[in-house]
């Protein structure tokens, strides 16, 4: 006879919200078997209409026919929705796009009003958001929107339209689910912490993950010790014009709330540290007696005990309700929520005259002042839109544009400095791709090369523009005038001639150059209100954003290229992507790549067992879509002939209209390749437990990239055959599309074939 699942309703001590506890019958535990245990919110409801939507999950729960997503519209006609939403929310795809739900609430202007659409790409601290605030005419001191810091502050994309009429905002939040599996992660983190480090540790673990994205200090508040150090360095004018809002300023009674609350989840995070440890040394031996590989294994076997025990659900759950409670702080605009009432999004609006309230209402969303540490929202956003009537005060003209701000470059210190995935395919949809870096770094991080790489093998060069801000620092009795320039210049010319030409083409190199010397911007002294050194240099850069308009090549010839030399390509791309992941796996050498620790590739396995997006440290879609992208870019850079006889401009517009049609299928190939079809394989890979799981896991993820991403050889191979039938596809399908453009372009008009 199979399992029986059951529900009960609780409400946790001191909590007004509801909860039900079940097993769930279609997810795993920690032993690879169904029935995970699961502890769902039901909002705040009275006791009897819990027991209700408990009896129906109950009934849920044993009618086997309604087990799958495909019963899901059936349910619906039997159940409470939230109760539907309970039972499939947790098989569900994690498809949901907060990017939609944005679209649907707050629609953006687009080219046929005249808007023009700017991306801004840079690493961390090069000035990016505060060129959007010089850009919206923001006050730096009195209304610090958007929020800047050197800390890697922008982690959600900010999006800004400068028009006219009410100030509006729609901001998209975490789904409860994703807000669980970020709080679960950040929770086994610290646990393991816990096992042989002290409460600080412990602290700092559980509040800030090392993606320096999900900051739970910013909704829980900061874990402060005795002897709290003093910095020496403090700015006091800087903490001054960071003070938030009185809004969401903490309070002393407030603080000392959060801080009993705190304390409190840390010693329940240290005992069950302790008591895990306990039993397994009990069983095991002393952890400090083990090799490193049975040390690894034993934490890896105290993390997942931890995460099926009680005391784990029920801090998760805690933590959980926790943050919902935040939302309560906010009181204004509108929440549009889910059926069991976690947030979706919030809406606000305002007059004109009313820009203040606006601004403050929206930084509760946005803001990182530690004086509002416990009550900002910020780690639950997935993205910012504002519209309204904001402007540059320096502006010699109105300029109609939406803004795009995105996370740093490098933001987590990834592995690698591929572009994320919703990066990529950004590029296709702007009209300017604005890279932003500081005059003083002269273009040599990574991370910055690699982006202007990628917006080369993806076609876009002609949307480039680059910004140098902080050319006030860049001082020398050497560098003055036309000579500064040139010398910032020269980190332009650097990465072009020593990457580009070596990783792409000679030519596009030449052709990068030649672009940016008329497409590039000094600009100094832009943190503050009104630069009046960079006005001049701003107002060009102003006029170029203003007028950018879709990209429209028109081809006069297409090129022909060898299929072989495509083989070969795919064949680079492939060794490439595999060497790469080998490194990082621990299974060869690489010079530039280091096997990561056992936690990171476990949370990688489980990220695509459940089907979460890239951002995280390892990003296998995100890596095979740069190997294959930069290897066949290189392959169009180099065709056998060219059909006509256009100029080298035509013939770059051509190679790039190319690679833009290529770029915008490969992501999609990517994520069918190493997400939708391996993802049973993801799923064993992160169910592996015990001695050994560590390498063991390891070998199934090589695995599934050696099925999924096979270097082709002489070998007669189905699989590899596969790969390069359907990489092969949309290479050659791109340049058909040009080619047949091509033809109808210069075929004649058909009443004068019929006179011939």
């Amino acid at each position: 006879m199979g399992q029986s699942y059951t529900a009960s309703v609780k409400q946790n001590p001191g909590r007004k919200a509801w909860l039900v506890e079940f097993r769930h019958p279609l997810k795993n535990d920690s032993e690879n078997r169904p029935g995970k245990k699961m502890r769902k919110g039901l909002g705040a409801i009275d006791e009897v209409e819990a027991r209700r939507l408990g009896d129906q999950l109950n009934d849920l729960l044993k009618s086997k026919s309604l087990w799958s997503l495909g019963a899901r519209a059936e349910a619906l006609k039997r159940y409470d929705e939230k109760v539907v939403e309970i039972f499939y929310g947790e098989i569900e795809p994690r498809v949901g796009s907060a990017l939609d739900l944005r679209d649907k609430l707050l629609p953006l202007p687009g080219r046929g009003e005249g808007y023009a659409r700017i991306l801004f790409l840079g690493v961390p601290g090069a000035g990016k958001t505060t060129l959007v605030r010089q850009l919206i005419g923001t006050n730096p001191n009195t209304e610090r929107f958007p929020s800047t810091s050197v800390n890697r502050t922008t982690t959600f994309p900010t999006e800004i339209a400068l028009k006219e009429g009410d100030f509006e905002a729609v901001v998209s939040f975490m789904s409860e689910h994703e807000t669980r599996f970020e709080v679960e992660e950040a929770l086994s983190a610290s646990i393991v912490e816990g096992v042989e480090h002290d409460a600080v540790h412990v602290a700092r673990s559980f509040l800030e993950r090392t993606d320096m994205r999900f900051r739970l200090k910013y909704l829980l508040g900061d874990y402060l010790t005795v002897d709290e150090a003093v910095d020496p360095y403090e700015d006091e004018d800087l903490e001054k014009s960071d003070t938030p809002d009185e809004a969401i300023r903490v309070s002393d009674a407030e603080h000392l709330l959060l801080q009993s609350t705190l304390n409190a989840y840390i010693a329940r995070i240290m005992e069950i540290a302790s008591d895990q440890r306990g039993v397994l040394e009990a069983e095991q031996g002393k952890l400090a007696d083990m090799s490193a590989e049975d040390r690894n294994a034993a934490l890896d076997l105290i993390e997942e005990q931890a995460q099926a025990s009680d005391q784990f659900l029920e801090l998760v759950s805690d933590i959980l309700d926790e943050l919902r409670s935040k939302f309560e702080g906010v009181t204004t605009g509108r929440f549009e929520k889910t059926t069991t009432g976690w947030p979706r999004a919030w809406y606000y609006s305002a007059a004109p005259s009313d820009r203040a309230a606006f601004l403050s209402a929206v930084r509760c969303f946005s803001g990182i002042s530690y004086q509002a540490w416990g009550k900002l929202l910020t780690p639950l956003v997935t993205g910012l839109r504002t519209v309204g009537p904001f402007a540059p005060i320096w502006a010699q003209e109105p300029a109609r544009l939406v803004l795009i701000d995105t996370e740093g470059l490098g933001h987590k210190a990834n592995t690698t400095a591929d572009l994320p995935d919703n990066t990529l395919l950004q590029l296709n949809a702007a009209d300017v791709i604005l890279l932003v870096d500081s005059a003083q770094n002269g273009m040599a991080n990574f991370s910055t090369g690699k982006a202007i790489e990628a917006v080369v093998n993806a076609g876009h060069t002609r949307k480039l523009a680059v910004v140098f801000t902080h050319m006030d620092s860049v001082k020398g009795d050497n560098l003055r005038g036309q000579a500064k320039i040139d010398h910032v210049f020269g980190g332009i010319r650097n990465i072009a001639e020593n990457q580009l030409a070596k990783n792409v083409s000679s030519n596009a190199a030449r052709y990068l150059i030649e672009h940016l010397e008329t497409k590039t911007y000094y600009v100094g002294c832009i943190d503050v209100l009104d630069p009046k050194p960079a006005i001049p240099e701003l107002n060009k850069l102003l006029g170029h954003l203003a007028s950018a308009q879709p990209v429209v090549i028109t081809p006069v010839a297409f090129p022909e290229y060898s299929q072989d030399n495509l083989v070969l390509a795919i064949q680079e791309a492939a060794r490439d992507f595999r060497q790469q992941w080998q490194g990082i796996l621990g299974m060869a050498p690489h010079p530039d790549y280091r096997p990561k620790p056992w936690q990171t590739i476990k949370a990688l396995s489980r990220r695509y067992a459940e089907g979460w997006d890239d951002g995280f440290v390892l990003r296998p879609t995100s890596n095979l879509v740069t190997a294959l992208s930069s290897a066949v870019s290189r392959f169009l850079e180099t065709p056998l002939s060219w059909n006509g006889n256009p100029t080298p401009e035509q013939k770059r517009e051509t190679m790039d209209c190319i690679k833009t049609s290529v770029a915008n299928q490969l992501d999609r190939l990517s994520n069918y390749r190493l997400r939708e079809q391996p993802q049973p394989a993801w799923l064993e890979a992160y169910a592996l437990r015990g001695p050994g799981s560590t390498y063991d896991r390891r070998l199934r993820i090589e695995n599934i990239y050696e099925r999924w991403v096979p270097i082709p050889d002489a070998r007669g191979d189905r699989l590899v055959a596969d790969f390069l039938t359907q990489i092969k596809k949309v290479v050659m399908d791109a340049i058909q599309q040009v080619a047949e453009q091509v033809r109808v372009q210069h075929q004649p008009p058909a009443d004068e074939s019929e006179a011939s």
